[in-house]
């Protein structure tokens, strides 16, 4: 009896799935951009050209042929063997002034500081750079989605407090960042968001706690709930890159995934319940290589599961890091989901001398229909790895 439509597209779709799943995992093509040493970079189109640019340092490359556009000067200063700092620890596309053009939100750990560059075009000369708020030092900072409606327009900042900011309009029509303060509790670096609980409101994590979002988030109170992320002793939280909100064994309750900052481990974190109590349990991923400071989620093979992209900071303490000098490397770690998830290590640059800043984009920079990886560090940078996946 011939099968019915719905039944025929069930059975291609587990084709595809067990294809996809066998099928030899994707190879990268590496282009280089530039070779300025900072060490957050972004993707958005600054030129509203329909083309995805990248951001990084003291420059924006169009795309597609990366004609470096400088729209600004950097304090600070990084030597030939990566030693030093430019003032300059995050890179964030946003509409800050609510203009139609994405403007830059940065910020600055020696001078205690977030601010943002308002994009005026190609023509408009350097771009007016305004200071939002200094309070503490700025590690660096993330875009996260807090609304809940799948666009990340909130500011997670990584400071030792717990605050996130939002772009707003004043009453005289201009633009500026808002700080909200979720705790003002001194807390290891690191952070992201999610929803943890499942009550459908992203939460704010840290390493040695989540903050569980209230109904009004910028007026309600964040409940603090106990975490020890970060290290490879359980029980202790250390300071990690971004912390990742995902069902990673296809439980039906999200787990965490995060790794730490300045020494060996990236983890994974089982979410169960002890009665009413959360308890989190933790796996090592892989703890042969240190310092993997920037991490994202995202679907490399096109199989439906997101998997973990990280790559190695370099000289993120000039050198004094467990592991400092060993190979600079750049993963992706394919998921297969269920009881017991296996992540398995792909590498997309090994010993090249090219690793990932403080953060680490990861888009269909060509428009493919695949995913590609952009970083950069003060190893020069940045480089853009095509996905040959399509």
């Amino acid at each position: 009896m011939p099968m019915s439509i719905s039944t025929r597209m069930v059975a291609i779709g587990c084709w595809l799935a067990a294809t996809a799943a066998t099928a030899d995992p994707p190879s990268f093509k590496m282009h280089r951009v530039g070779t300025y040493r900072s060490e957050a970079c972004g993707v958005g189109d600054f030129n509203n050209d329909s083309k995805l640019d990248i951001v990084a340092g003291p420059y924006i490359y169009l795309a597609p042929d990366w004609k470096a556009w400088k729209i600004r000067e950097l304090r600070g200063k990084v030597d030939e063997e990566g030693k030093g700092y430019h003032h300059d620890f995050a890179n964030l596309p946003l509409d800050v002034d609510g203009d139609g053009k994405l403007d830059v939100v940065s910020c600055d750990w020696f001078e205690k500081c977030i601010d943002w560059y308002r994009n005026v075009g190609p023509e408009g000369g350097p771009w007016p750079r305004t200071i939002s708020d200094v309070s503490v030092n700025y590690e660096t900072a993330d875009l996260i989605d807090l609304a809940g409606d799948g666009k990340a327009r909130a500011i997670l900042a990584d400071i030792q407090p717990t605050v996130w900011f939002e772009p707003v309009t004043r009453s005289d029509g201009k633009g500026e960042l808002a700080k909200h303060v979720v705790s003002m509790k001194p807390m290891a670096f690191g952070g992201g968001a999610g929803d943890v609980n499942g009550d459908g409101r992203p939460d704010i994590l840290r390493p040695n706690a989540w903050f569980e979002a209230p109904v009004d988030i910028r007026a309600g109170e964040w409940i603090e709930h106990p975490l020890a992320l970060g290290d490879l002793k359980e029980d202790k939280p250390a300071h990690t890159a971004q912390i990742l909100v995902y069902d990673v064994n296809a439980d039906g309750v999200n787990d965490l995934v995060t790794s730490s900052a300045h020494a060996y481990g990236i983890f994974w974190y089982e979410q169960g319940r002890s009665g009413s109590e959360t308890t989190w349990k933790q796996h090592v991923i892989d703890e042969s290589w240190s310092q993997a400071h920037s991490l994202a989620l995202a679907d490399i093979d096109n199989d439906g599961t997101l998997d973990l992209v990280a790559g190695k900071r370099f000289m993120a303490h000039n050198g004094g890091d467990p592991g400092a000098f060993e190979p600079l490397c750049v993963y992706w770690y394919q998921l297969q989901r269920g009881k017991t998830p296996t992540w398995t290590r792909h590498a997309i640059s090994h010993d090249e001398g090219i690793g990932s800043g403080l953060n680490v984009p990861v888009v269909d920079l060509d428009g493919d229909g695949d995913l590609d990886v952009v970083v950069t560090g003060k190893w020069g940078g940045p480089v853009w790895f095509e996905n040959l996946l399509r």
